[in-house]
């Protein structure tokens, strides 16, 4: 997640935010995708939307500290809390034993619910909320004007 930000920050400085967190998104999803097995477009798709998430949290929010737990209880709830599985495999000692029957595009299949189109929907939910919720922008300040939050 801390590459993932100087990242952001880095390419923000060069082309703009919202071209960086696209980029950001898109390739991050792509890293999933072709580097974790059983990966498929599901998976990319879900990826990306979380990340255009977490790239408006820090832009809206001016911290780490928001995207970070968002993430970190995001992963926690579907490897331990349900028992979901990631990349194929389960989590060891995971708090539920919940199986999921269905349609792979209902239950994410081997990827786990990450991966099922239901995460669309509350990706997409997630980020129109974050957007109601926190209207300014704090993150990146212009430079000379540290004090003023930034208009979208």
């Amino acid at each position: 997640m801390c590459a993932q930000n100087i990242l952001l920050y880095t390419l923000a400085d060069g082309i703009g935010f919202w071209a960086a967190a696209a980029l950001e998104s898109i390739g991050f999803g792509a890293l999933h995708y072709y580097t974790k097995p059983h990966e498929c477009w599901e998976d990319w798709m879900a990826v990306t939307l979380l990340t255009i998430f977490i790239t408006l949290a820090l832009r809206r929010t001016g911290s780490l500290a928001f995207p970070i737990g968002m993430h970190a209880a995001f992963d926690f709830a579907f490897v331990y809390v349900f028992s979901g599985m990631n990349g194929g495999e389960f989590g060891v000692g995971h708090l539920l034993n919940a199986e999921f029957s269905g349609p792979n595009w209902l239950t994410g299949g081997l990827l786990g619910p990450e991966a099922s189109w239901f995460t669309f929907g509350v990706a997409l939910a997630s980020i129109a909320l974050l957007h109601l919720r926190y209207q300014q922008a704090k993150w990146p300040v212009p430079a000379g004007d540290s004090a003023r939050p930034i208009a979208n």
